[in-house]
């Protein structure tokens, strides 16, 4: 991704939909369903890294925070002697269920800022001393939320912050849900075969069986149906990643047993499939931004000189795996002190 290309051009009013919808499901992270709960590993190392050079004192800012794993962290880590305060941002209205039971001391002292965008900070210069990330900075126009970052650092301030990496496994298997998710919902595709043939199955589970012979729709309605399932098949015998298939399969399954089993009628299992293709939908749109906003080399680089331009010294860029997954980039920095220190 180039720093100066706006995000794709989906208005931020829908991007905000988007993902505060799915943080409402209560996920940790923008790949629930292929990673569950928190990153551990060398993700997670890095992060006790981090936090454990922080003291009491210090103020910490979370961008793109998502359902606040990090501050989740902190609390872990710091649940008897917490940071001074902890500001979460997301440009998404997030919905952090953690955070009702976590220890008084770390909810005293976190704030949750939904609707807030990186490259507009609602913060005060020189309010923080550590400013983190996990896979959240990145979805920004980085030319505008890296000065922001360097305004409300404090003069020995730091960053760190773990990056999408455009040849990752996430960003892999983003590439490939899109795909899936494509396939699913094409013309030829499960979604609306399953749709034209709800109808004509209501009607068999009713006993209309003559009604059904007479109309060549039905027919045709069921063949299409079965082709799509057949494609379907193949396809995910075929994917590295086919959990997107096989659970849409799934979901179709269950609808057409509710149909016979006289648990739903039409209108309750149109309206499921509907609900579902909307869900869909809406995955293809995450996958998709992830994949936009993944980082290559030259991006990196580019990174590095944007930090270098506005104050950031002791820059480190390091790639992160886990096990022989590569996971994205891990990026270091500090103003003033802290970049030597």
């Amino acid at each position: 991704m180039n720093l100066d290309e706006s995000p794709d051009a989906t208005s931020s009013a829908s991007r905000r939909e988007v993902w505060s919808s799915y943080w409402k499901q209560g996920a940790l992270h923008s790949l629930e369903g292929s990673f569950t709960g928190g990153y551990g590993g060398s993700i997670r190392a890095f992060w006790t890294d981090v936090f454990a050079a922080l003291r009491h004192d210090d103020r910490v800012l979370d961008v793109g925070t998502g359902n606040g794993p990090l501050p989740a962290m902190v609390c872990k880590l710091r649940g008897d002697a917490p940071v001074q305060r902890i500001d979460a941002i997301d440009l998404a209205t997030v919905a952090p269920r953690w955070l009702d039971s976590a220890p008084a001391a770390c909810r005293e002292n976190i704030r949750f800022h939904g609707g807030v965008p990186a490259e507009d900070l609602p913060f005060e210069t020189g309010a923080f001393t550590l400013a983190v990330s996990q896979y959240g900075l990145e979805y920004s126009r980085l030319h505008q939320s890296i000065p922001e970052l360097a305004r409300v650092l404090r003069p020995n301030g730091r960053i760190a912050l773990v990056m999408h990496h455009d040849h990752s496994r996430l960003a892999e298997v983003a590439g490939e849900e899109s795909r899936l998710i494509d396939s699913l919902l094409s013309e030829d595709g499960l979604m609306p075969a399953a749709s034209d043939v709800f109808p004509y199955l209501a009607k068999a589970a009713m006993g209309m069986q003559a009604e059904l012979v007479a109309d060549p729709n039905a027919g045709q309605a069921r063949t299409r149906y079965n082709v799509a399932i057949r494609a379907l098949e193949t396809l995910s015998d075929r994917s590295a990643y086919p959990d997107i298939l096989l659970e849409t399969r799934e979901f179709v399954a269950q609808q057409i047993d509710g149909l016979f089993q006289s648990r739903l009628d039409l209108d309750a299992a149109q309206a499921a499939l509907a609900s579902h293709v909307q869900a869909l939908e809406s995955s293809r749109f995450r996958s998709i931004e992830l994949r936009s906003h993944a980082l290559s080399e030259a991006g990196m680089a580019e990174l590095g000189r944007q930090l270098l331009a506005h104050g950031f010294e002791g820059i480190e860029t390091q790639l992160i795996r886990q096990g022989p997954l590569l996971m994205g980039w891990t990026v270091r920095a500090g103003r003033g002190d802290a970049a030597t220190g």
